[in-house]
């Protein structure tokens, strides 16, 4: 499939999805931990998240790209000290962030029929699914990896790590969700 004009699109575009994102974070009761950083800091690591997803759309969005790129992100989020509930919420924040984006630019798709489109649309979406999957396998291996080195987690570092985040249904700003049929 050729992605040259959604590439072109987000590579002329890097720094206004990232301003976005940042946007969006700082709105959000879900991301405390990344709000604590610095605005640049924030924004430089959502344009390697673009330009990752531009290395995955030219390497033929091969998954060995986006599980080496993800896995590491996962890792170092997790050694940061950033929730496992915060990690997840940013890629969603940047897929929310993408599609809203590209949605109203009919000439990236305009030559497309359905079936096309609904190819494009999938495997766009297997990026940020799949890129989810990778923080959290990452992550994951980070907290066995201290687990080998104390054997043990505290009741406080288990919440830290996994728990922290609106888990109540009532809780939830449903506002904040785009629901689909699945």
């Amino acid at each position: 499939m050729d992605f040259t004009k959604m590439i072109n699109f987000v590579e002329s575009h890097i720094n206004i999805l990232a301003r976005a994102y940042y946007d969006q974070l700082m709105k959000s009761e879900y991301m405390t931990t990344y709000q604590k950083l610095d605005e640049s800091k924030v924004i430089a690591r959502e344009e390697l998240v673009f330009q990752n997803f531009i290395k995955w759309l030219k390497s033929g969005a091969s998954n060995d790209e986006a599980e080496k790129y993800f896995e590491k992100i996962g890792a170092e989020r997790y050694n940061e000290g950033f929730p496992l509930t915060e990690i997840n919420y940013a890629l969603y924040i940047t897929k929310k962030v993408f599609w809203s984006t590209i949605a109203w630019k009919k000439e990236l798709f305009q030559d497309s029929d359905f079936h096309h489109l609904i190819e494009c649309m999938t495997i766009l979406n297997n990026y940020f699914d799949l890129g989810n999957f990778y923080l959290i396998r990452g992550y994951v291996h980070e907290l066995f990896a201290k687990l080998d080195i104390s054997d043990k987690l505290t009741r406080e570092e288990i919440h830290k790590i996994l728990i922290r985040g609106a888990f109540d249904e009532d809780d939830l700003d449903k506002s904040d969700f785009v629901w689909r049929h699945v």
